[in-house]
């Protein structure tokens, strides 16, 4: 005779609870898991801040693009050269010992920024000098140039390649058709390696925002750093 067990009431019914139960735990678990895995994934870490507040120099577009990217120009007379990115800069006019530049990349409407160097021998005029000389050529344009007294704006004498120039930022108003109403802020350098003197300019009008200034300054970046004297 066979035993057979005794199974109280509502034992069976007990024991099915407990597992699903246990399964509903475990399926719980394993998608809470498989959530976190796909947000670990999908989230992007938090951007830096910008570590190039003003007044600091910012580094401008990085050098290290394709050579297609970037235009040279060069005065064989007087032994300097330099590149410029093509998408940022547009050319005004060149010759051999001129070249002015107009940037054209994005910015605030209204807001202008060209640049201007000039190459010629050195011995005829000092750095000081020919300095001086720019802010009266750029004054037919520029009204009221004083140096920059803002502490957001002030930059030092810009370096021109491996030589340290005179100079500094500039303010000033623009004159323009309806008026001399715009404002208007200059960096101003000027170089010699002895044989060949340099002078540069970049005026940015239309903008006092030291943000807007900040950044349109960054393109000038490549300029300087690329300039080269050649000895």
């Amino acid at each position: 005779m066979t035993a057979i067990r005794y199974t109280p009431p509502g034992d069976r019914d007990t024991r099915r609870g407990r597992w699903v139960v246990l399964l509903a735990f475990w399926v719980a678990m394993a998608l809470l898991c498989v959530g976190a895995v796909v947000v670990a994934l999908v989230r992007e870490p938090d951007q830096p801040r910008s570590q190039c507040a003003p007044p600091q120099e910012c580094p401008g577009p990085p050098l290290g693009q394709p050579p297609s990217q970037f235009r040279r120009w060069a005065s064989h007379g007087r032994g300097v050269s330099l590149v410029y990115p093509r998408r940022v800069f547009a050319t005004e006019s060149t010759s051999d010992t001129s070249l002015r530049l107009r940037v054209r990349a994005s910015r605030p409407s209204g807001v202008e920024a060209n640049l201007w160097l000039t190459v010629q021998r050195a011995g005829r005029t000092l750095p000081n000098e020919l300095l001086e000389e720019r802010k009266d050529d750029l004054g037919a344009f520029v009204l009221g140039i004083t140096e920059d007294d803002d502490p957001l704006t002030i930059v030092p004498a810009p370096r021109l390649g491996d030589i340290d120039g005179v100079g500094g930022s500039y303010r000033g108003t623009a004159d323009t058709p309806q008026g001399p109403s715009a404002p208007a802020i200059l960096t101003l350098g000027a170089a010699t390696n002895g044989r060949t003197t340099a002078v540069l300019s970049y005026v940015i009008t239309g903008t006092d925002d030291a943000g807007e200034i900040a950044a349109l300054r960054t393109y000038l970046s490549p300029i300087l750093t690329s300039f080269t004297w050649h000895r």
